[in-house]
């Protein structure tokens, strides 16, 4: 008997997995995602962060994460009016899919800086997100996560942060440190206010302070902005994509190192401003005001970007994968769950995975799959034209060569 492995990921090539099946669905919160595209991508984003994180952290600490995944389904849905035990309202209201999209990308930001230690890469939240202003690899409050999770609080905060260095520019060393208390306490007035816990998982619950957050942060920026005058306003009100667009320019002019470019018009930022103020021979501010913008601008445009080195021809984008040749058959090694290596057969129109019962149970034995992980049997149709009715399951993790396709559950 050979039982037939269901994988997510096509394992020589294929198209994307789709980690939400919307087919034959009961539970409540399903009928919710299955009515919105946008929540179902979601669904698939948040299986590939648990993948990568259980890869990333390790079978030993899987189980934990696994756990909290559980009381986090268990928990979100209800949060959001939608009962675990009754059919959701149909059609399903706005708010309600609003609030499924907020709990899913804090949850997927979540997930992807689970088990990172403080100064790991910055979590990937999108490249077409501006903001927040800080890094959201090295934050753990419950606000921050939900900042660094929600695009719309991001770009709140990024307006927030851009108010706030402008007019700590302008107040110079004298009324630095007050702005600074004065930010310290805004953040501990906004967890006061709307309930914001200050530490814990980012959950369900806080979710319901998001509106709260938003507007009190944009007052704050309001009153900030309300005290610039001059070129710190002209600064701190500009559009975000030229905000970002005039530090990328300094960068290419030389006059702020090379790094990530994120808005922040911290000290380094501000000493390249004054640098470049210096060299040119204009007024020394540390401030971009709108002429100085301007100019800029038409300096980085008349300049050549930076030299890179010779250029070379285009490679091979992919890996080679050795292949051997066994009776007329080519066969690659293959290593499943990181447990046992075989040599598989590549059968470019095969779905699905094969591997032989005691293959299976060897799995088994090493505790790589579960009762939890068959999802039921298929018929299926071989090569010399028979048919075969095989039991089917997931595979965590086949490793081919060099390249690793890791699959999960669905969740």
């Amino acid at each position: 008997m050979r039982l037939t492995v269901l994988i997510l990921v096509t394992l020589l090539g294929g198209s994307n997995a789709q980690a939400f099946e919307c087919t034959n669905i009961t539970v409540p919160s399903s009928f919710v995602i299955c009515s919105d595209p946008e929540l179902m991508r979601l669904g698939d984003q948040r299986q590939a962060a648990l993948n990568d994180a259980r890869g990333r952290i390790g079978e030993d600490a899987w189980p934990a994460l696994w756990e909290d995944q559980k009381v986090w389904v268990r928990s979100y849905a209800t949060a959001c009016g939608v009962p675990p035990d009754r059919p959701a309202p149909l059609p399903v209201s706005p708010s309600v899919q609003a609030c499924f999209k907020r709990a899913a990308e804090a949850r997927i930001a979540y997930i992807q800086r689970y088990g990172l230690a403080p100064g790991s890469p910055p979590v990937a939240v999108g490249s077409d997100r501006v903001g927040p202003g800080f890094d959201c690899s090295r934050v753990a409050a419950p606000l921050a996560l939900m900042i660094c999770a929600d695009r719309d609080l991001s770009l709140v905060d990024f307006r927030f942060n851009q108010a706030y260095w402008a007019l700590l520019q302008q107040l110079g060393p004298g009324g630095q440190r007050q702005l600074k208390e004065e930010d310290i306490a805004f953040i501990d007035q906004v967890q006061e206010r709307c309930g914001v816990l200050r530490f814990g998982l980012l959950n369900a619950e806080t979710w319901r302070s998001r509106d709260c957050v938003k507007d009190a942060y944009q007052q704050q920026r309001n009153m900030w902005v309300a005290r610039l005058r001059g070129p710190a306003r002209e600064e701190a009100t500009r559009p975000p994509e030229t905000h970002i667009a005039l530090q990328k320019a300094l960068q290419q002019l030389g006059f702020i190192p090379t790094g990530p470019i994120d808005g922040v018009y911290a000290q380094a930022i501000r000493n390249g401003i004054v640098a470049w103020q210096s060299a040119r021979g204009f007024a020394v501010t540390g401030l971009l005001g709108d002429v100085d913008a301007g100019k800029i601008e038409r300096e980085a445009m008349a300049s050549p970007p930076p030299y890179s080195g010779p250029s070379t021809p285009p490679g091979p984008t992919g890996e080679e994968i050795s292949l051997k040749n066994d009776g007329g058959v080519y066969e690659v090694g293959v290593r499943i769950n990181r447990a046992i290596t075989l040599d598989f057969i590549v059968d470019s129109g095969a779905s699905d995975v094969s591997i032989p019962a005691d293959v299976a149970m060897t799995l088994a034995r090493a505790g790589t799959i579960s009762g939890s992980d068959f999802i039921g049997d298929r018929e299926y149709r071989l090569g010399d034209g028979s048919t075969l009715k095989s039991e089917r399951f997931v595979l965590r993790e086949l490793k081919l060569a060099l390249r690793s396709c890791k699959t999960s559950s669905q969740v």
